[in-house]
């Protein structure tokens, strides 16, 4: 079997990562690929090689992919990638028919916010790779509303788990508190400087306990979501409007499951880095100050227990997970994963043999998908279908209208 296992972003190309072994396990080989999803930068040199990856990996688009037929070389299609980009190759696969390959579409964290808007959009997959049971079931209400088969669903599970963390002695009393960022949880700038001066004022409170700050992307790093005011810079306005900052708080660019492997308490708003803490056995907090908008995710920690605003924090204290959510909303793939690679190869066969096909479903028209092929890549890349005009560029169009009458 060959694989082609495509992603588009940092936590995405772990996801991969983290899963190939297992399919080359299995005797498969497995070739990875980028796919071109912005304009500008997804991902660094940088973050490539801390992966382990020892040689570059190459950029494509969907359309040159599908279009020269590259893609019908491979059995199977690993797709990590973002709504926009997956319903992308869904368009172009289409045009291919019944010779492409079979495509196993896998999330590469929690699905925290726009749950049913990435369900739909990946629901055309042959093999859909769901991170727990409350995923499932909503995928399949969701198909059944639609009059369409969910079978193609798996209980997969959280693919980062797959990296096994082993703590350092005595972190547990002796690690640093570590507090992982997220690029646009909170959003807004008083939301964000808040959550500094507020984080401050923790370290304070624990004077004797060091808190490790990781940015969820520094320097030339890049992800998904850019981060409209960066926690290093509300650092350093907060170190100059307050005489500075406690000593014992630092800012870190190492990597999660290291980080992971000797704190003694994980703090974040909601992110998959908790469920990865919480496997590890790692004390963690879901700071709860911001409230419940959805757009920000915390909803799907509901009923977990570990919510806290920041005055209710008690690091001393050992939180526990409730145990009823923890396993209604993860899951450690590593149990199951052997026998979810026979199934895709299993599936592979099966349509390699011309016996096995999928229909789409709970996704857009056929006039739609004709009408986003012939706008062409620029389109999907610059996410056309659904910009907004900011204030500025509002005001401009409305000036050169101006200028065009007059000068008319």
């Amino acid at each position: 079997m060959r694989v082609l296992a495509l992603a588009g972003y940092d936590s995405f190309l772990n996801t991969v990562r983290l899963i190939a072994p297992y399919f080359e396990k299995h005797g498969a080989s497995i070739d990875f690929a980028l796919v071109s999803a912005r304009k500008k930068k997804q991902i660094s040199g940088e973050q490539i090689a801390e992966m382990g990856f020892g040689k570059p990996i190459p950029t494509v688009t969907i359309k040159d992919l599908c279009e020269s037929g590259d893609i019908n070389t491979y059995d199977i299609v690993l797709s990590c990638l973002e709504g926009m980009s997956t319903r992308h190759l869904f368009h172009y696969l289409d045009e291919i028919g019944n010779t492409r390959p079979l495509v196993i579409c896998v999330y590469p964290g929690l699905v925290l916010r726009y749950a049913f808007d990435g369900f739909s959009m990946r629901a055309s997959a042959d093999l859909l790779w769901l991170n727990c049971q409350k995923d499932i079931e909503a995928y399949k209400d969701m198909c059944q509303a639609f009059g369409h088969d969910g079978s193609n669903a798996r209980l997969f599970g959280n693919a980062s788990l797959l990296e096994k963390i082993e703590r350092e002695p005595n972190s547990d009393l002796g690690g640093p508190v570590v507090f992982f960022e997220q690029a646009v949880i909170p959003r807004y700038y008083h939301e964000r400087r808040f959550l500094v001066e507020q984080l401050c004022a923790l370290a304070k409170r624990y004077p004797t306990k060091d808190f490790l700050i990781k940015a969820r992307a520094a320097g030339r790093k890049a992800t998904l979501h850019r981060t409209w005011h960066p926690i290093e810079h509300l650092f350093q306005e907060v170190a100059q409007s307050k005489n500075g900052v406690p000593s014992n708080i630092h800012l870190t660019e190492e990597r999660a499951p290291i980080l992971i492997s000797k704190a003694s308490h994980c703090l974040t708003i909601s992110s998959t880095v908790a469920i990865e803490a919480i496997y590890a056995g790692v004390p963690t907090t879901l700071i709860s100050d911001f409230g419940a908008h959805d757009d920000y995710g915390l909803q799907y920690f509901y009923g977990s227990g570990i919510l806290r605003n920041f005055e209710n924090i008690d690091l001393a204290a050992k939180e526990n997970v409730v145990s009823s959510w923890l396993t209604e909303s993860t899951k450690d793939p590593s149990p199951v994963i052997d026998d979810m690679i026979l199934d895709a190869f299993d599936h592979a066969g099966k349509r390699n043999n011309g016996s096995y096909s999928r229909a789409r479903s709970c996704e857009n028209s056929e006039y739609f998908r004709k009408h986003a092929l012939n706008l062409g890549e620029i389109f999907f890349l610059a996410r056309g279908f659904k910009s907004k005009l900011t204030l500025k560029k509002q005001i401009a169009r409305y000036l050169k209208r101006i200028l065009q009458g007059s000068s008319g």
